[in-house]
């Protein structure tokens, strides 16, 4: 019975090693980088008149499951802006922010024009900055904004798709 004792400490021990192992192999094999600190997304500003940001940036992450995704986008509206409102809305499938222009860029008249990327838009016009997300540009049987929040004076959006 004894033996059994050693033998069951033993190989709790020795699991555990592997396990610890395991961890710090992969942990070492993943970039240093840490987070990512500028956004992978760049939107192009087709300006119509004034004067405008020449992008504007997207943090877009995308966790893919079977039969679907769920996305989370984050837009940088403080390179131009330092409030971002979210009107009451109960819509689904869209969503708009609403953000004041900073005065070096209130005469900014223009909108965001990618063909890859066209359910984020963003528009200028009336001293305004309108970021929108609009799943209904989407051609898929399911999708649906899950949350929708202005968080660090930015838009934050996760949404789902599913087939």
């Amino acid at each position: 019975m004894k033996s059994l004792v050693n033998l069951t400490s033993f190989g709790t021990l020795l699991c555990s090693l592997v396990v610890a192992g395991t961890i710090a192999a992969t942990a070492q094999a993943q970039p240093q980088s840490g987070a990512i600190s500028a956004p992978n997304v760049i939107l192009n500003v087709q300006p119509s008149s004034g004067t405008c940001p020449q992008t504007i940036g997207l943090w877009w992450f995308v966790l893919p499951y079977e039969g679907g995704a769920e996305h989370t986008v984050v837009a940088d509206t403080r390179e131009f802006a330092d409030e971002t409102k979210l009107p009451s809305s109960n819509n689904k499938q869209f969503v708009e922010f609403v953000s004041t222009l900073r005065s070096n860029y209130a005469s900014c008249v223009g909108k965001t024009s990618e063909q890859g990327y066209t359910f984020y838009n963003v528009e200028f016009k009336n001293k305004k900055a309108y970021f929108r997300v609009d799943l209904r540009k989407i051609d898929a049987p399911d999708r649906l904004i899950t949350y929708k929040s202005v968080v660090a004076s930015r838009p934050y959006v996760r949404w789902a798709i599913a087939d």
